[in-house]
């Protein structure tokens, strides 16, 4: 995170604060992605259905 250190070394705090917050707005999409794409055959589940 190249830009994260421009902006401490510049003491740019807000532009420091806003690459935070994206990077970790960046690892939260991928962390959901990821949870959906292992989620996605657990949906619809055999409860309350009768057997055959």
């Amino acid at each position: 995170m190249r830009l994260l250190r421009l902006a401490v070394e510049t003491q740019r705090w807000d532009l420091a604060a806003h690459t935070i917050v994206l990077g970790t707005a960046s690892v939260l999409k991928e962390t959901n992605k990821a949870n959906a794409s292992q989620s996605k055959g657990n949906k619809r589940g055999t409860k309350g259905k009768p057997e055959r």
